[in-house]
């Protein structure tokens, strides 16, 4: 328990190896059926790496090779495990490697006994759920509905569902893409996105949506109405899912920059913050629940069961494969959120996903011995996990149950049963006794929350819109939870809304529960009731963020301008500040001009400011996205990913201009940083900005007017800046300084850079920045500059490292030609830069056979030349790389050399 993650990714890697060494070889040579069979030796060896928490019980359901890197899985009511198979894992990419293994328990004594293959050679299977007919399965970028006709385990047809949502092996492993679906008893299908997003998902009914980005997203058993339901994660691997509909996720780290590992509910119409907003905008994006610091989240879970334990009967449950934990999530209504507390549960090496079946028990998939990609057929097995102390439910046959069973099992306290005796209720279709049956649960107060929840989703999806005047009745029940479900179930279909009055949900916004306001609002949305946004207004002015983040994005859902424009002008101060962060996510040209009237005629030095921010805010708009992924790294600067002009920019940039025109002392210092921080300056114009004002240099108004509106150093701007340049030491180092701020060179700078970087009376930090900077420039260039800097003995240690990374870069094993001519053909300082390049080439892991053999050439031809071997000596002592040539420098002293 106390050794360190690394330890115990090696320790069951070992253990993996040991006792799963016998093991067939090759993940597609199962037969399509057989015996599973866990020796004792295999279950004490997976067991030593377990610990669970008191009174429970674990043992070894499923190991290689029928269940090996298992990536996700679910169960059946009735106590089937489908376990979705990836050798693949993270980065690898063959293609027809996964399949779904159905394994079955005849004996119940917590060891597999058989299997199938019930889906074979399939690309990562990445998330898994269970209707009872029909086993989903997300395995990017496509869902699928796979079908079982007779019975045999083995699918006989399937459906393609949705697809582009994410995007396959031809574009990387499957790592950061989509992952796993959870069904939900309104009737979606919930699926968890990476940040790959997705460019064009299309449902079977020809929906399409897009997203750059992480996100959850939902859709029906039939591929319909997909749409987007909660965005603004990194890299969710899951989603879990409450009796009342609450969506949670684990998140991944961004291995840095303050995203850490996140815990989410992720309420309707959320923005979660990554990347563009959590770091420099963090009141603007829906709070998190808790963050964890390191780890990575996986399987997400919410156990609702008899036959555990109080306190680990009716909660959530999250996996964290870093911290080889499965966790346990108290939770405490707090507003229209949470409060958290998080125990331990299990800890498991590697844990990737969770699931119940029908008859208590929890099953763990575990990837112990794995890493990212393909490592042989030894990694990971499932476990077993009960609580003996208590009597577990008796497994649910669906198919065989009377409707008046089935009826009961709705209103049970056992979630799985609830869920699959819903669909079972729908696929037997509308029969008289059964709705009337659902309606009376629907509205009889002594039945728990929960159950009035299920019949309520059940009822709705059995006879849809005819549910309307029971739903009606139940959204003024006295029991909060009945009300706000209500709500949701009665927009829940948008092509059955006629007769679902506007009114119920205005007054719904007044009602004492956030979370019946929080419906409300989300309604409102649905229904399209742009009439009704004066309502929703005052709640952006709510205490609680999280209710204020939901009414703000329902009135930019709308394009509600008119009431956040009324709202501004006649609200209290906290309601203009909450119509205002609408105001500027409304990219229309009509509320630019709206705010400049405004901002113009406003005397309120305070009101004007806000106003100032708004149109900043405004002046750019995200860019269109391509398809190409941001990396695991992306900016984090925001607001924008892409900051881009559009039609009202136009109008805004001389507003912005002026502003700065106009301000002096301590208001222009303010000004720039808020300025830069929502990229309506470039990133390191604020030096160029204060000392253009404290210089009164007559080239500022044209310099400001080229910077102001834009996120970066345009080329047109180019001309003024380097007429300031050369007027001043002062206006010379904020040129400088502004230029190496920039993320890319724009064109016609490099002349300023490469001047910034020779100039030794600046700070040599900035002089690195523009050598490193110059990277990017055209080689000749490049070279011309770095051999100026070539490290000697009083070398600055800043730009000695801007040097030694450009002389790293992979980059430069494509331009393997030039640096060999410029070793033989470059002068003296040239040929050392040239001669550091391919010496730290050649001892570069993994460089290409070929590009090796040129290299060595090359060196043996440097050591050969008697004018050439100096240079060489020279570079070899510089990358430290005297011991691989200690007989060629055996004829050089150390002296000589440096």
């Amino acid at each position: 328990m106390q050794s360190s993650i690394l330890q115990r990714f090696v320790t069951g890697a070992a253990v993996a190896l040991l006792f799963f060494a016998s093991s067939p070889a090759g993940a597609q040579s199962l037969p399509k059926s057989g015996k599973v069979e866990v020796s004792p030796a295999a279950e004490k060896g997976a067991l030593s790496q377990v610990k669970a928490a008191d009174g429970f019980e674990v043992s070894l359901f499923a190991a290689p090779p029928v269940a090996m890197y298992p990536t996700c899985l679910t169960a059946t009511p009735e106590g089937a495990v489908f376990v979705c198979v990836d050798p693949n894992l993270s980065l690898s990419v063959g293609r027809n490697r996964g399949r779904i293994m159905r394994l079955v328990d005849d004996d119940k004594d917590g060891h597999a006994d058989r299997y199938t293959v019930f889906v074979d050679s399939i690309d990562s299977p990445r998330g898994v759920a269970w209707d009872g007919k029909a086993l989903y399965v997300m395995h990017p970028p496509t869902l699928t509905a796979y079908y079982d006709d007779d019975g045999d385990g083995i699918a006989d047809r399937s459906v393609d569902l949705v697809h582009g949502l994410g995007f396959g092996l031809d574009f990387r492993g499957a790592d950061h893409g989509t992952n796993g679906i959870q069904m939900g008893i309104d009737g979606w299908i919930y699926v968890a996105v990476g940040d790959y997003g997705y460019r064009k998902a299309i449902g079977r009914d020809g929906t399409q949506i897009e997203h750059h980005g992480g996100s959850v997203v939902r859709v029906r058993p039939d591929g319909s109405d997909l749409e987007i339901y909660a965005v603004g994660t990194r890299n969710i691997y899951d989603v879990a899912i409450d009796p009342f509909m609450h969506v949670f996720s684990r998140d991944n780290t961004n291995d840095g920059d303050g995203w850490n590992t996140r815990l989410h509910y992720l309420a309707q119409n959320a923005n979660m913050g990554y990347p563009m907003l959590y770091k420099n905008f963090p009141t603007e994006h829906f709070p998190s629940l808790f963050d964890y610091g390191p780890g990575s989240g996986t399987g997400d879970l919410w156990v609702q069961d008899p036959g555990f334990p109080a306190g680990y009967d009716n909660t959530l449950y999250t996996s964290d494969w870093t911290m080889s934990k499965v966790y346990r999530h108290p939770l405490t209504p707090k507003g229209a959120s949470y409060d958290v507390q998080q125990d331990e549960f299990l800890s498991v090496v590697h844990p990737s996903d969770l699931a119940m079946d029908g008859a208590s028990n929890l099953y763990v998939a575990s990837l112990s011995g794995g890493t990212f990609t393909y490592t042989g057929d030894n990694v990971g097995y499932v476990l077993r996990v009960r609580y003996p102390e208590k009597t577990a439910a008796k497994p649910l046959d669906p198919g065989s149950a009377s409707d008046a069973q089935l009826l009961e099992q709705l209103t049970g306290f056992n979630a799985e049963h609830r869920l699959q005796a819903q669909h079972e209720i729908l696929r037997r279709g509308e029969k008289p006794a059964t709705v009337q049956r659902l309606r009376e649960i629907v509205l009889d107060s002594k039945q728990p929350a929960y159950a009035r929840v299920a019949a309520i989703f059940t009822l709705k999806q059995l006879v849809g819109a005819e549910a309307t005047p029971t739903l009606l009745r139940a959204a003024a029940d006295l029991d909060p939870t009945v009300r706000a479900l209500a709500l949701r179930a009665l927009v829940d279909r948008k092509e059955q809304l006629a007769g679902v009055p506007t009114a119920l949900f205005v007054k719904a916004l007044s009602d004492p529960d956030p979370s019946v306001q929080l419906q409300a609002i989300n309604g409102l949305v649905r229904l399209g009731a742009r009439d009704a946004a004066d309502a929703i207004v005052p709640l952006t002015a709510r205490p609680d963020p999280a209710l204020a983040h939901i009414a703000v994005n329902a009135l930019v859902k709308l394009g509600a301008s008119r009431a956040a424009l009324h709202a501004l002008d006649t609200g209290t101060p906290a309601v203009k500040a909450g119509a205002l962060r609408a105001l500027q996510q409304m990219h229309d040209e009509d509320v630019v001009a709206a705010l400049a009237d405004r901002y113009r005629r406003s005397t309120d030095p305070a009101a004007r400011h806000r106003l100032l921010l708004a149109l900043a805010r405004l002046d750019n708009q995200e860019g269109i996205w391509l398809g190409d992924w941001w990396t695991t790294r992306p900016s984090f600067l925001g607001p924008y990913f892409e900051p881009s002009a559009w039609a009202g920019t136009a109008r805004i940039r001389p507003i912005l201009a002026d502003a700065l025109l106009s301000a002096s002392g301590a208001g222009l210092d303010s000004l720039a940083d808020e300025f830069v921080l929502e990229r309506v300056l470039p990133q390191g114009a604020k030096p160029l900005v204060l000392a253009l004002s404290a210089s009164h240099d007559p080239q500022r108004t044209e310099a400001i007017r080229a910077l102001a509106g834009h996120s970066r150093v345009s080329s047109a701007a180019l001309p003024v800046l380097a007429r300031i340049d050369a007027r001043s030491a002062p206006l010379h180092e904020a040129v400088a300084r502004l230029l190496v701020g920039e993320s890319d060179l724009a064109e016609g700078s490099v002349p300023l850079l490469r001047a910034a970087a020779l100039d030794s009376s600046l700070d040599a930090d900035v002089r690195a920045r523009a050598l490193a900077a110059l990277s990017g420039a055209d080689l000749p260039v490049a070279v011309a500059t770095f051999a100026h800097f070539n490290p000697g003995a009083s070398s600055d240690p800043d730009l000695d490292r801007a040097w030694r990374r450009f002389v790293s870069d992979r980059g430069h094993m494509s331009q393997l030609p030039q640096f060999v001519a410029l070793a033989h053909d470059g002068d003296e300082a040239e040929r050392v830069l040239a001669y550091s390049v391919l010496v730290q080439i050649a001892r570069r892991n993994g460089a290409p056979d070929e590009v090796k053999q040129q290299v060595t050439g090359a060196i043996d031809a440097g050591w050969a030349d008697a004018a050439l071997a100096p240079s060489l000596a020279r570079a070899v002592t510089i990358m430290h790389q005297q011991d691989a040539y200690s007989s060629q420098m055996s004829r050089f002293s150390t002296r000589s050399a440096n």
